[in-house]
């Protein structure tokens, strides 16, 4: 591997971070501004992406506390493997349910919106 792609995998690590946090805080705004009917499946979209990037960052986390033992080691490959990888677990584990983070954000963005759209009790 030469030195230009070994600067560039922190980089692009980085970056795709910075797109996710992008794409669910757009997310939000937009589902916020809609109607707050609970199957709005925007809504339902941006609150599993949201939960999945939670689970990113336990998974994340908890890959940082393990030891390296340097036996058998991928080096930048392996850990841009397992960043990919982790990334499409959270994913499927937030759209099969999750820890219920997503449900959650549902609910509380659901009852806000449907307290604005209701009759004021003034």
């Amino acid at each position: 591997m030469n030195d230009k792609n070994l600067f560039l995998l922190p980089v692009t690590a980085n970056f795709n971070q910075q797109y996710q946090n992008q794409k669910v805080g757009s997310a939000l705004k937009s589902a916020k501004d809609l109607s707050a009917d609970k199957a709005d499946p925007q809504l339902r979209a941006a609150c599993t992406e949201m939960g999945s990037l939670f689970i990113n960052y336990l998974f994340k986390e908890m890959r940082a506390t393990i030891d390296k033992s340097g036996f058998i080691s991928g080096g930048q490959a392996e850990e841009l493997f397992t960043s990919m990888l982790d990334v499409e677990l959270s994913r499927k584990i937030s759209a099969a349910g999750g820890i219920g983070l997503s449900s959650i954000l549902l609910e509380q963005l659901g009852s806000k919106g449907n307290r604005k759209a209701g009759p004021e009790s003034h």
